[in-house]
């Protein structure tokens, strides 16, 4: 079972979203109505959300950030959202247990090896990589349990982690724009936040709009007082580390979607990004020698 989502037409010219959550992202009608009241300038304000049947119901909010992206590459249309996101998760990261009691996963890098191990001990996602791959995700896990340690020696808390952030799933822009569609959010490292935002930034941005990106992002933690090199090294290792979180989204939210010859493709190709390197998620080895 997926999501359902509908369209409500509101009065004479408004609209509303329902969306109904299958069970693996059931927390999300409560997240958004937790969030609407600690960050209201971070969501669309839902109209009412139920928990029990984990139905939610949403004003529209405008067009997708994305739609205007393609008109007008600017990063200053995402840049501010991604400031008041990573304040948010600053602000959240004293919360743990808040997160954890509205159902979110808890995919903190200390779990991260006991998740990877539970992956490839499904046959589903097995039957979706080759013997070989499987190995070398075997093989790696070891490298996973010490640079787990390693990223949670910076000192970073675990926060909100959206799970999906990218333009499509922003409405509207710069001061105006708000995140929606939070049914992969989990609790993590937050500079997790970055995998999806940099991959999927990449069809409206070259290298230059990237870096603003990311720069606008992490510069909240510079501000309260980590050093530029502890957030650089962090954001480059949890980068690499992100994908056991992407995988278990997959897996929990869109199961329906697999295709039916490979069962698990989409979980598979998400964990063998731990295998790849490249300028997003290549991590010097030489930066990580301490460990934990």
């Amino acid at each position: 079972m997926s999501a359902g989502v509908a369209r409500v037409p509101v009065g004479a010219d408004g609209t509303a979203w329902f969306k109904a959550n299958p069970p693996g992202s059931a927390f999300e009608p409560g997240l958004l109505g937790a969030l609407s009241r600690l960050a209201p300038h971070m969501v669309p304000p839902p109209l009412a959300v139920d928990t029990r049947r984990a139905w939610m119901l949403s004003m529209d909010a405008g067009s997708r950030l994305g739609e205007l992206l393609r008109r007008d590459a600017d990063p200053a249309h995402l840049t501010v959202l991604l400031r008041r996101y990573a304040h948010l998760q600053l602000e959240l990261a004293a919360r743990p247990e808040e997160l954890l009691a509205l159902g979110l996963p808890d995919l903190r890098p200390a779990v991260l090896p006991e998740r990877l191990a539970a992956l490839l001990d499904d046959p589903a996602v097995r039957a979706a990589l080759r013997p070989g791959q499987v190995r070398a995700l075997r093989d790696f896990a070891p490298v996973l349990a010490r640079r787990c340690r390693q990223l949670e020696g910076f000192g970073f808390a675990a926060s909100l982690d959206h799970g999906d952030l990218h333009p499509n799933n922003v409405f509207g822009c710069a001061d105006g724009a708000l995140a929606f569609d939070w049914g992969d959010a989990s609790l993590t490292h937050p500079f997790s936040s970055l995998l999806v935002l940099l991959r999927a930034g990449g069809r409206f941005f070259g290298a230059e709009g990237l870096a603003a990106l990311r720069s606008a992002y992490l510069e909240p933690w510079l501000e309260a007082g980590y050093g530029p090199g502890e957030v650089r090294r962090a954001a480059d290792l949890a980068v690499r580390l992100a994908p056991v979180a992407r995988a278990m989204a997959w897996g929990r939210v869109f199961a329906c979607f697999t295709d039916a010859d490979e069962p698990n493709a989409n979980q598979a190709r998400r964990l063998l990004h731990l295998l790849a390197a490249g300028p997003l998620d290549e991590v010097p080895e030489q930066a990580y020698r301490a460990e934990a």
